[in-house]
């Protein structure tokens, strides 16, 4: 974190006149990650949790930025010398890798909740049209977090083109009230702008844990969610949460007419999320209304909103990235934010079981004092 160093390798001279070479497990056991394989250039794995932490806690932190202090930092100290952002970059992915990697053996779950976890209350599905790529922006193709968090882009292509095929479908956007909603609309042509991904379409439980997202290239359609809700319906999710699901749900059915194989998503119950209720009419606002459905507890449905506010702070970076870099970073990005919600997850359950109390005590009250005036 202190700059460049240039130094030398240190060697080991044996009294019998040999002399043993450092390798990589002496680098790694002493905090030290390769760059190149004869050790040119060499890393310091502070530097990398720091860029990590750093990613985590400010998404739009450009990576040039990030270099650019490490160069005044080398100059503040009286040396002298580059160093260069994409070599950096590309060993920070390496190492974040071989880090998640160590996590699987451990059995570490990255993207599952662990309060939800086997049986998911409500699950809560909303697209992101800011964390969009640029068409010309080059770069290797290898992913290293292939389908971790986002699913592949051939396989969601396929599914979507099935769907398109075996159903009749309006391509006119959806008005509910006085609105007219972009995200109600179940078929759009790709954009012929200079855009890749047109965002991100992302599924979020109900503790604000990231599950599973997607790439989107036609806007905001009923097929992508569709997607998410078909892949996590092997959780048991008894509510599927959306800001538009007064339109999907009647679209849902209409699908699971042609593809009969789609039945089981009928058991999920429709949740319109409680803050974009209010801007439906007041007819589907007490029909699909989270506060109306029975079972549904205290769930807003909201909680996607939130994964959404922290990954748009990403797209300052992402949008000029490659499509494998942005597919890496957002997923270590994910990440940490799951990480960062399962360890403030006992402190979350504890405030809301005593706000669900508290509000148990005013209304007993409440019915209590009333009864009492009456009589």
């Amino acid at each position: 974190i202190s700059g460049r160093y240039n130094l030398f390798l240190p060697s080991v001279n044996c009294s019998c006149g040999k002399t043993l070479p450092v390798t990589i497990s002496d680098l790694v056991e002493n905090g030290y990650w390769p760059a190149t394989v004869n050790f040119e250039t060499l890393y310091m794995v502070d530097l990398f949790t720091t860029y990590e932490d750093l990613k985590i806690t400010a998404p739009g932190m450009l990576r040039q930025a990030f270099v650019s202090m490490l160069e005044c930092r080398t100059k503040l100290f009286g040396r002298s010398g580059k160093i260069c952002g994409d070599t950096m970059q590309r060993v920070f992915l390496e190492w974040a890798y071989a880090k998640f990697e160590v996590d699987k053996l451990s059995q570490v779950q990255h993207f599952q909740c662990p309060a939800c976890t086997p049986s998911m209350l409500a699950v809560a599905v909303d697209g992101n049209r800011k964390l969009y790529r640029f068409k010309s922006q080059p770069g290797c193709v290898t992913f290293m977090y292939n389908e971790m968090l986002l699913a592949s882009d051939a396989e969601v292509s396929s599914f979507v083109d099935y769907i398109h095929g075996t159903t009749g479908h309006n391509p006119g956007k959806g008005r509910c009230g006085a609105g007219q909603w972009t995200a109600a609309r179940e078929s759009a042509n790709k954009s012929a702008s200079k855009l890749d991904e047109e965002g991100v379409e992302v599924a979020v439980c109900r503790h604000g844990v990231l599950l599973k997202g997607l790439n989107m290239f036609r806007g905001e359609i009923f097929a992508y969610p569709l997607y998410l809700q078909k892949q996590l319906a092997s959780q048991t999710v008894q509510f599927f949460c959306s800001d538009v699901v007064c339109k999907y749900w009647p679209y849902l059915q209409r699908v699971v007419d042609h593809c009969p194989e789609l039945e089981d998503l009928l058991n999920m119950r429709p949740f319109l999320s409680i803050m974009h209720a209010k801007a439906h009419s007041w007819m589907c606002e007490l029909k699909w209304g989270g506060r109306n459905q029975e079972g549904a507890g205290t769930t807003i449905g909201e909680e996607v909103e939130q994964v959404n506010s922290f990954l748009s702070r990403a797209a300052i970076c992402s949008k000029y990235m490659s499509k494998a870099v942005r597919t890496d970073m957002l997923t270590i990005q994910a990440s940490g934010w799951n990480k960062r919600k399962a360890e403030n997850l006992d402190r979350t359950l504890a405030k809301r079981y005593i706000k669900v109390l508290t509000r148990q005590i005013c209304i007993i009250t409440f019915l209590v004092l009333n009864c009492l005036s009456i009589c």
